[in-house]
């Protein structure tokens, strides 16, 4: 199966990170932001159909994929910037955002940091509006920095060998799409930066459990629609619930049969429930 913007990747410098990156169609701006260890690629089937209305840019955020791994804090800021300045160099000024996880988090904080930014909110199984499990923080902190990078590598790559452990990784349905997704998350351990890569990841795993931006969801005046697998264990509905309570006038979508990456799980009912949501707004008086 060959990806649908194969031969479409571009190259940005931004502040010293070569960023991988795509750029496709016309119409109004939709970027979509992955999660923590992924790729452009978790948005296959959505920059896809996408790119036939809209103009899509989609990345691989800095120290992931194919993008650059820097020294960098991990911090939310970090990638914001990262963001914010592709943006500036591609010559757009206001752009929906549509991110997942980690990407769902990097977009909450441009919401709240750079309203000017952003026209509409698609947040997907979000991080940063819930609590961790303690126990995952103190694990994250106090084990040594060697012993965790084994065990990192071990539950990035190792793991999703396993049938038993997809839905634990947030994959309800086997198709083309998430086998990728697997495909990428095994060769992770034949990358030849794997030491740095493993320490980006950890300190950007740090920020992920640790941020959160549940009491400022109120400050948020953009249009927002909140889509939510009902099957995701790591981050459940229940999240996504509040999340809808919180931003005033949002709009929550739970798609069936879906866990934590649901355009990939079900990319027909996400593609359509987005399409909706983007229309509605652009004919909104």
């Amino acid at each position: 199966m060959t990806l649908c913007y194969e031969g479409c990747e571009k190259f940005a410098d931004i502040d010293g990170c070569r960023l991988c990156y795509v750029d496709e169609g016309q119409g109004s701006p939709v970027l979509f932001v992955h999660g923590i260890g992924g790729s452009m690629s978790n948005w296959e089937p959505n920059i896809e159909y996408f790119w036939e209305r809209h103009r899509v840019i989609a990345l691989d955020l800095p120290c992931h994929a194919r993008s650059q791994v820097v020294d960098a804090d991990g911090s939310l800021e970090f990638y914001a910037g990262a963001i914010r300045r592709l943006l500036a160099e591609l010559g757009i000024d206001c752009v929906s955002i549509v991110g997942n996880s980690l990407g769902g988090l990097i977009t909450l904080h441009l919401a709240l940091t750079s309203p000017e930014l952003i026209e509409n909110i698609v947040l997907v199984d979000t991080a940063g509006a819930h609590q961790f499990p303690s126990v995952l923080k103190r694990l994250l902190r106090r084990t040594p920095p060697r012993l965790l990078k084994k065990l990192l590598l071990f539950s990035i790559s190792y793991v999703a060998k396993f049938r038993i452990f997809y839905r634990l990784a947030g994959i309800y349905n086997l198709n083309p799409y998430t086998r990728r997704l697997i495909e990428e998350a095994v060769a992770t351990a034949d990358r030849p930066d794997l030491d740095r890569y493993l320490e980006a990841y950890a300190r950007t795993a740090e920020t992920a459990l640790n941020v959160s931006y549940h009491d400022r969801l109120g400050e948020i005046n953009k249009p927002t629609l909140v889509v939510w697998g009902q099957k995701d264990l790591g981050i459940p509905l229940r999240v996504g619930q509040e999340i809808n309570r919180r931003i005033p006038g949002s709009f929550l979508v739970a798609i069936p049969r879906a866990a934590h990456v649901p355009q990939l799980d079900q990319p027909e009912l996400f593609n359509a429930a987005v399409e909706r949501f983007l229309d509605g707004v652009a004919k909104a008086p």
